[in-house]
């Protein structure tokens, strides 16, 4: 093993154990910092395995020898794990064991080189001579729930994202920008990795320097997101979004027996009777009658100032189910829940800031509605094209 690459496994097993300490039994352990600490762990692991034959020595450990060969076969299973638990913090399953499966499968191919004696096995690793039905088995399972895992973690951050767009009005839209930046890195990473195994040996050093690249960013990805976690436990919990769902499909459930408020001037049943689909779709004029309800209250009781305003809450104040309410927020006005809410609460900072550009930003925020500091200017960047600093600054030029 080159130098370089010994003193690379060195400070990436260093890191793996300490930030796993900290992760697993640290003050405020979540289970997204468990399961990335065992993340870690997993990583510090498979980078000591090689010290154990470095020498070509028989030693205490040398029984040891391969069963960390197979340990990033569970790096799928962590990633997917991870972000699932990440952004909503819910209990641990015994049969979330199951996603570490190609583990497994990797140690059952491999059972007669894992259960060799010492001496075999320091043979096979030190005069290697070629791979073996099995191992090439384990390296095709090996990339393939790399792959298979980042697709599965795609298609459940992009659920999380629709659901926090369609049910909440206050979650920092960054959240999601740093996942999928994540996971293109791990694409990036699993790539490298596969392309130095399928090279010819004739190209030795490309294929080691694109080996080694996978390596560094592997630390960089797993120990960067661990300490990052270890900073801020709730770095990508997203609040009530799970309570947003449920309360949402209660609604739908019920929705055929929601009556609206007297405002509205007719009940639920009235709307199914309007409606010009059998699927409970509504006609366009209804959706405009609601639509009308919905902007006149949130311009006259200023419902957009609740920063626990979700979509369940706001059905229930204007007196719709869930369901036609994100119907005729999307049909009629062509927005989803959560741009819809935030547009009036910017509106409502850049009018203030118009007429005294000298009020205090954060002030102005948290009262429109905004739950945090971060939220707001990642949202107000998101509407506006400018910083809060810059659209104020923008009006004092031209004022």
């Amino acid at each position: 093993m080159p130098l370089f690459q010994q003193y690379l496994f060195v400070i990436g097993s260093f890191q793996g154990l300490l930030l796993a300490a900290l992760l697993i039994f640290g003050p405020q352990v979540t289970n997204a910092s468990r399961i990335l600490g065992g993340w870690c762990l997993f990583l510090a692991l498979n980078f000591l395995g090689f010290f154990i034959f470095i020498d070509g020595e028989i030693n205490i450990f040398s029984a040891l020898i391969g069963w960390s060969f197979f340990l990033p076969a569970s790096y799928g299973a962590f990633l997917y794990l991870y972000c699932r638990h990440a952004i909503i913090d819910q209990p641990l399953r015994l049969k979330d064991l199951l996603y570490f499966s190609p583990l497994l499968i990797c140690y059952l191919l491999n059972y007669k080189f894992l259960f060799a004696s010492p001496e075999v096995k320091l043979d096979s690793v030190t005069f290697y001579s070629g791979k073996t039905l099995f191992s090439i088995l384990s390296d095709l399972i090996l990339y393939l729930q790399a792959f298979v895992y980042i697709g599965l973690s795609a298609l459940l951050i992009r659920k999380y994202q629709i659901q926090a767009r369609t049910n909440l009005s206050n979650f920092n839209p960054g959240i999601f920008q740093w996942l999928w930046t994540l996971l293109i890195l791990d694409t990036v990473i699993w790539s490298l990795k596969a392309a130095s195994d399928v090279m010819d040996s004739n190209t030795m050093n490309f294929k080691y320097g694109l080996s080694i690249s996978g390596d560094i960013l592997i630390i960089v990805f797993i120990c960067g997101i661990a300490m990052a976690q270890w900073r801020n436990p709730k770095l990508f919990k997203i609040d009530q979004i799970r309570d947003g769902s449920t309360a949402e499909r209660v609604n739908q459930k019920d929705s055929r027996s929601e009556n609206t408020k007297d405002s509205i001037g007719t009940d639920e049943s009235a709307i199914n009777r309007a409606s010009t689909k059998d699927d409970g779709a509504l006609d366009e004029s209804t959706r405009n009658n609601l639509l009308s309800v919905v902007r006149q209250k949130m311009t006259d009781e200023r419902l957009f100032m609740d920063n626990q305003l979700t979509l369940t809450r706001l059905a229930k104040t204007v007196g719709v189910s869930t369901h036609h309410l994100s119907e005729v927020l999307n049909q009629q006005d062509g927005k989803n829940f959560y741009r819809f809410v935030n547009e009036y609460r910017v509106n409502f900072i850049c009018d203030r800031l118009r007429e005294d550009p000298s009020v205090k930003i954060l002030e102005l925020a948290l009262l429109s509605g905004f739950s945090s500091k971060s939220t707001f200017n990642a949202v107000f960047k998101q509407l506006t094209n400018q910083t809060p600093s810059q659209y104020r600054d923008e009006l004092k030029t031209t004022s």
